[in-house]
């Protein structure tokens, strides 16, 4: 009798616990108010430049735009190193230490609000320029440290979550990145007017504390930790990372699909207030319910990004998921109402949130350990590459070179905003192709 009640409880399906384990939980409930933090703060201090800085300037713009390229500039430098140095580190430390940096970058920045009274900052003509210093050199280097975190975040998913729940994390992340996008932006403003500058900026202080506490408290496990064998020269690491990652049948693939995932984004994040106001007739004021309701998109489909991953597995969710977006995009293109523009949209971010979640999950399931960060620091600076030439050559390309383009094909009318999108859906659809044949070469080769 004992046996037989041995054998149902082994037969009996154990429930998954929730958010995966604890130290997930802890880095999730972390992350997620860090999140909010930084996107909060990412706003605060543009409009501390148009509001404050640079008040009724004529060089506003400059001014946004140095902080954003300060910003951008550790993706491209520091970026594909910062994988080397994470692999040789303790993943859990990294985080720790480089969210601690942070957090003194951004106190640091509340210098420059006049909370403390310092001779050079005090209120005259030159105060404005000062401030500006301060923000370009802090968002370098919150950008720079932040180049070694990423990649730290990602290896100690694989050091804290098992295989077969990484696409389940995959979609929290998913879920949690959209749900800071949708609170942090509209709380800025209200924060900047109603409480000021100094509580805003100690607001994303304290949510890197909050990090720095769950942090912390995860205890991954002891194979983990940085191991105490000799490594080679950082250029030979550096070479190992490139060689594996352009090297390797499904991480090239990945590296391909990230990178026009990225154009595509940068192309529409650039050209969609002006897709609203020419080819949809709606004021330009209702691209707040646009992003609002792509965010929505992103975390329902994140909900369910994971169970398709496990019933059809990551690298067939993948390809679809670049197919069907590639289609989406194309219809996207050809609306010429608010509302059922309003409904692709929201189809848009829930089957983006389907690739991005799959793409994770696959990376982790091919990438020895002792490779993760550098492979992570191969693909996003190659896709923040993509994003910002994309959204040049889209400016161009509907500013200059197709400004005046109109066409008709089979009753079809084109103009130049529609027509740029149209060839981004191709793009996915080329890159659907591609991931399709990548991946059954690499079934062919297994078998």
């Amino acid at each position: 009798m004992d046996t037989i009640q041995e054998v149902r409880s082994q037969e009996r399906p154990t429930k998954s616990p929730w958010l995966i384990n604890r130290n997930y939980r802890l880095l999730f409930f972390g992350q997620a108010i860090s999140l909010i933090g930084d996107q909060l703060s990412a706003y605060t201090l543009l409009l501390w430049i148009v509001l404050i800085i640079a008040r009724d300037q004529s060089w506003a713009p400059v001014a946004t735009g140095a902080v954003l390229v300060a910003g951008m500039v550790p993706n491209l430098t520091i970026g594909p190193l910062a994988g080397v140095f994470v692999d040789r580190w303790n993943h859990r430390l990294t985080m720790l230490r480089t969210d601690l940096l942070r957090a003194i970058c951004t106190l640091f920045l509340l210098l420059g609000t006049g909370i403390v009274s310092i001779p050079f900052l005090t209120y005259n003509r030159y105060s404005s320029f000062v401030q500006l210093a301060i923000l370009i050199v802090v968002a370098f280097f919150i950008s720079a440290f932040s180049q070694f975190f990423a990649p730290a975040y990602t290896s100690l998913i694989a050091d804290i979550v098992p295989d077969k729940q990484r696409p389940q994390a995959a979609a929290y992340g998913q879920a949690m990145t959209s749900f800071a996008m949708i609170i942090g932006p509209p709380l800025a403003a209200p924060l900047l007017i109603t409480f000021g500058l100094q509580w805003a900026l100690f607001i994303d202080v304290l949510s890197y504390v909050v990090s720095l506490l769950t942090l912390w408290a995860i205890r991954p496990p002891v194979m983990s930790t940085a191991q105490a064998a000799k490594h080679g020269s950082i250029k030979q690491e550096f070479v190992a990372g490139l060689r594996f990652s352009f090297g390797h049948e499904i991480i090239r693939m990945l590296i391909v699909v990230s990178v026009i995932t990225a154009f595509g984004v940068g192309a529409f994040e650039n050209l969609y207030l002006y897709f609203i106001k020419q080819n949809l007739h709606t004021d330009v004021k209702m691209i707040g319910l646009i992003g609002a309701v792509l965010s929505f998109g992103t975390i329902i489909g994140a909900l369910f990004a994971s169970r398709l991953c496990t019933a059809l597995g990551s690298s067939k969710t993948l390809y679809s998921a670049l197919a069907v977006l590639g289609c989406i995009i194309m219809v996207l293109s050809r609306m010429t109402n608010f509302i059922s523009a309003v409904i692709v949209i929201f189809l848009l971010g829930l089957v983006a949130s389907c690739l991005r979640v799959a793409v994770a999950p696959l990376m982790l399931e091919v990438t020895p350990k002792q490779l993760i960060g550098r492979v992570v620091s191969v693909m996003n600076p190659l896709a923040a590459v993509a994003s910002l030439l994309s959204a040049v050559i889209a400016g161009i390309c509907a500013g200059v070179l197709l400004v005046h383009f109109q066409a008709t094909l089979f009753w079809f009318h084109f103009g130049p905003i529609d027509t740029i999108f149209i060839g981004v859906g191709l793009l996915f659809l080329i890159a659907a192709c591609y991931a399709y044949l990548s991946t059954q070469r690499r079934s062919n080769s297994d078998a």
